[in-house]
């Protein structure tokens, strides 16, 4: 434990400034029907299962400036982006929490063992290396992802030319357990010229359409990409991959709206009132059901219960080549409820379905609508959820002639 430090942090919130930029945006020309909104700051809800925050740094670099409160402002948003969303569609819960102490957000300070290149690969840089590396190390310091959820922002990235972004970039999250699971980020998203120490000001480099000089933001795809299309790229990729981490899978049918599609990359839709209302970033009904009953956001979640719900898939018939809609008969069972129900079609990637359960036993029967099939196999992957956040899976792979 002597490389872990934990961090106090207070999030400073200059309210007369916050209220002028708001209204600023909310009468900007140009605003539209949108409503600017401001991230509340984070609080201490109480909960059972609190996401865990920590910020690695190899043994030969140096933390960022004001890691603890950049931090602190970047999860103020992703907190509010869950909390608005599933509020919006209609789901009980006050939001994330996360694990404080007296002054605030904890965040836990791990220092590597190794050096940069031994985490990223210089000068490979593959993908998958830094999720096999970092996390056991941070496991091994703060606990298993098995047991708790950890957000991990990693000071990994090199600063040489890349053809996106940064070199050593990584962006990565897997659900393990309805009490843990892990997201790991690049710690380029915490540089001065994008992640701020104050809500007003983050709302500021937000709206900031400056050139980043021989940069290119993914989601722009441009090079000198605008600041803003960084913010979205970075803070986005934490509510994605975040939401790897609560279970779920990609959602393409609306991708540019769709948090678990490509919908986080126009991330400031939901902030300084840059489209209307019905443009706002979130997640789809499908994977919102599954969200509403993970252990760190629903309000009334079945603590007690460790079992994952039983599918039994029905065999599938074979499918012609061309057609639309893809049918799925089986029954799920759980021994205390079950919740919700998602399908998701591994030829688009993306969920094309779902529903809500109730009770121990459910039939489960959908047509989903699909692109037009290819041939060879394809498979649909079946997601339940019960009410204590357990996820049971099940695979149904079609023949198409």
């Amino acid at each position: 434990m002597r490389n872990v430090r934990q961090a106090r942090v207070g999030m400073r919130r200059p309210l007369v400034a916050m209220a002028f930029f708001c209204v600023a945006m909310l009468s900007a020309p140009g605003a539209g029907t949108a409503r600017a909104v401001c991230p509340e700051p984070l609080k201490d809800l109480g909960r059972a299962h609190e996401v865990r925050v920590t910020y690695f740094v190899p043994s030969d670099r140096d933390p960022t400036a004001n890691w603890r409160g950049k931090v602190t402002v970047l999860m103020t948003f992703i907190a509010d982006l869950y909390r608005r969303d599933l509020q919006r569609h209609g789901c009980r819960t006050r939001g994330l929490d996360f694990e404080f102490d007296s002054g605030g957000l904890l965040v836990h300070f791990v220092k590597g063992k190794q050096k940069a290149a031994h985490y990223n690969g210089d000068p490979e840089f593959k993908f998958l290396r830094q999720w096999r590396t970092v996390l056991p190390e941070v496991e091994a310091a703060l606990g298993k992802a098995a047991q708790t959820l950890h957000v991990i922002f990693a000071e990994t990235y090199n600063d040489g030319p890349a053809k996106f972004e940064w070199r050593g970039g990584v962006a990565l999250g897997c659900y393990y357990t309805a009490c843990g699971g892990a997201g790991l980020f690049s710690a380029w998203i915490l540089r001065d010229e994008f992640c701020a120490t104050t809500i007003d000001e983050q709302l500021r480099l937000l709206a900031d359409a400056t050139p980043v000089n021989g940069r290119v933001a993914l989601g722009c795809g441009r090079m000198n990409s605008p600041r803003f299309e960084f913010i979205e790229d970075g803070f986005g990729a934490v509510a994605h991959e975040m939401g790897h981490a609560f279970g779920l899978p990609h959602d393409h049918r609306k991708d540019r709206q769709y948090v678990m599609g490509n919908g986080f990359r126009n991330l400031r839709r939901n902030y300084p009132g840059q489209g209307p209302e019905s443009e706002r970033v979130g997640f789809s009904p499908d994977n919102a059901r599954i969200l509403a009953r993970s252990r760190f956001l629903s309000e009334d979640a079945d603590l007690v219960d460790r079992k994952a719900p039983r599918l039994q898939l029905a065999p599938p018939p074979t499918l012609k080549a061309g057609a639309r809609e893809v049918p799925v008969r089986g029954r799920a069972t759980d021994d205390k409820g079950l919740a919700a129900v998602l399908y998701w079609w591994r030829p688009m990637d993306s969920t094309v379905g779902g529903a809500d359960l109730t009770g121990t036993s459910a039939d489960l029967a959908a047509t989903l609508p699909v692109r037009p099939m290819k041939k060879g196999k394809a498979d649909l992957i079946v997601t339940v959820i019960d009410r204590g956040g357990n996820i049971g899976t099940a695979k149904v792979t079609f023949e198409v002639e």
